[in-house]
């Protein structure tokens, strides 16, 4: 890390006070979603009254990650185009996909059946708690991986600009985003991403037109990189980063498999209506597809003026190309932009794991008497726990945190089998949907560690998964499939009259 506290030569006084400005003002919006946050379906789902812009920044700010300004920025910077041209369709696809296979009906039996989780959705489905309980506990293991990713990202940058220890970060951010979402819960995490989602988009806009400026305008731009670094505009990449195999596979990843993510599918749970998704979903894919276009962008620009950035250090790409062109004022604002996309990232991510633990492991599992008040006040110890987990994670640092965020992200995707066969298949049966998960876990998980080399080139989620369908069908043929009324539920139900109107109030 040392070649980078060279290059940054830390304003201190306009970065601490936009970041506590900035913090004050989201500890404001999760004091006035507290106040509106009074049943359990409230503090996981916001009470199904998300309207359009709020759930399109939800939706848009809790995808984007620390990831999406720090580490691929970074990528596109040392191999070019052919970086961006696999992540920005996956962005554009990654709302829509969901929203046209699982959008719909997750509305409807979300209104229908009081679902506030994705555990709710498949052990009413697959008539079995016991599914709930693998499901719940694998997701809660797999969020906190990811949290814990997003904390170091904050440690990370506060050491850089202000030379204060990392974990000073890590606690800070924990701190806060525990706060807004231990009193305000979802309503907490989706209000505050309204903000955050904002100050993303600023963020990326400016990165992009500052980096044009620094490199002399797109002609010159697209010379100088003909020039020095041919392989920046051709398809593989500098390098050969993205043969067809990966090309095909991080699409596929970022599109399809986001159905099993639980911070998306609870968000379908928060919708008003079908139509308030549509427009949610149209608003934050546009925002996201403008945002990412231009962040990436801004990383192959970049190359140009900034020379002989490696590894990690090419991760400060975005605050580097900020802190030589625009005031400290302005560069602390945008950066503080960067901190906001991993805190809404986290706060998405704690509800939906605190969720995980009170409703689908404690009341389903152990306590069914337990009363919506003592499940409520119990999610909100939990989220201090789990942030407090979080932040430890934080602070250890394990060293391939970024591998372990694509690793926790396709254990989650196996799910994405039960999820598509149980709403589009009433042969679908309990017994297939625990062994095809149970296996497809295990065999990614060796296929990840030990065996990478027999995937042809694909990333090992899309064998692992393809491996669980077919696991999954052929199970089903031969057990016992669901009760007449449980399937009449989940089918016929829902497309009977009284089905239309189960989303308009």
């Amino acid at each position: 890390m040392n070649s980078s506290n060279l290059v940054l030569q830390p304003e201190a006084v306009p970065f601490y006070t936009t970041l506590t400005l900035f913090l004050l003002l989201l500890g404001l919006i999760g004091w006035r979603a507290a106040r509106s946050t009074r049943s359990l379906s409230d503090f996981l789902v916001m009470g199904g009254k998300a309207g359009a812009v709020v759930g399109g920044f939800a939706y848009f700010a809790s995808q984007y990650s620390m990831s999406t300004f720090m580490g691929v920025p970074a990528m596109t910077y040392s191999t070019g185009f052919a970086g961006m041209s696999i992540s920005v369709p996956g962005l554009a696809f990654s709302m829509i996909i969901p929203v046209l296979f699982v959008g719909r009906k997750l509305i409807q039996l979300g209104r229908r059946y009081q679902m506030l989780t994705m555990s709710d959705y498949l052990s009413d489905r697959y008539e079995s708690s016991a599914i709930r309980g693998i499901h719940a506990v694998m997701c809660v293991t797999f969020l906190l991986a990811m949290m814990g990713a997003q904390t170091v990202g904050a440690g990370v940058i506060l050491h850089t600009f202000t030379g204060l220890p990392e974990w000073v970060g890590v606690v800070a951010m924990g701190v806060i985003v525990i706060l807004y979402c231990m009193t305000g819960g979802m309503t907490g995490a989706m209000m505050t991403d309204v903000l955050q989602g904002a100050l993303m988009v600023a963020t990326a806009v400016v990165t992009f037109l500052v980096s044009v400026q620094a490199g002399g305008g797109i002609e010159a731009i697209t010379r100088t990189l003909g020039d020095t670094l041919p392989g920046h505009l051709t398809h593989p990449g500098t390098n050969n980063n993205f043969p067809w195999q990966t090309y095909a596979s991080m699409i596929v990843m970022w599109s399809f498999f986001t159905i099993g993510q639980p911070t998306l599918f609870t968000k379908f749970f928060t919708m008003n209506s079908y139509r308030t998704m549509f427009k949610a979903v149209l608003l934050g894919t546009l925002g996201m597809l403008f945002s990412a276009t231009l962040i990436e962008w801004a990383g192959v620009n970049a190359a140009t003026f900034i020379h002989g950035l490696k590894g990690s250090d090419a991760d400060f790409i975005v605050p580097l190309i900020l802190q030589q062109n625009v005031s400290p004022w302005v560069s602390a604002l945008l950066i503080t932009g960067i901190v906001s996309a991993g805190m809404s990232t986290i706060s998405a991510l704690l509800v939906v794991c605190t969720g995980g633990i009170t409703r689908d492991i404690y009341q389903n599992l152990f306590n069914p008497r337990a009363s919506e008040q003592q499940i409520l006040r119990l999610s909100r110890l939990f989220t201090v726990a789990v942030g407090v987990v979080a932040m430890v994670i934080g602070i250890m640092k394990p060293d391939s945190i970024f591998s372990l965020i694509r690793f926790a992200f396709g254990g989650l995707g196996i799910w994405v089998a039960p999820v598509i066969l149980g709403m589009y298949w009433q042969r679908a049966t309990r017994a297939a949907a625990i062994s095809a998960v149970i296996l497809g876990e295990i065999v990614y998980v060796c296929v990840s560690l030990w065996y990478p080399h027999i995937t042809f080139g694909f990333d090992p989620l899309i064998v692992c998964w393809a491996f669980t369908m077919l696991v999954m069908v052929a199970v089903s043929l031969v057990t016992r499939p669901a009760s007449p009324q449980t399937l009449a539920r989940h089918f016929a139900l829902l497309t009977s009259p009284g089905g239309h109107h189960a989303g308009h109030h």
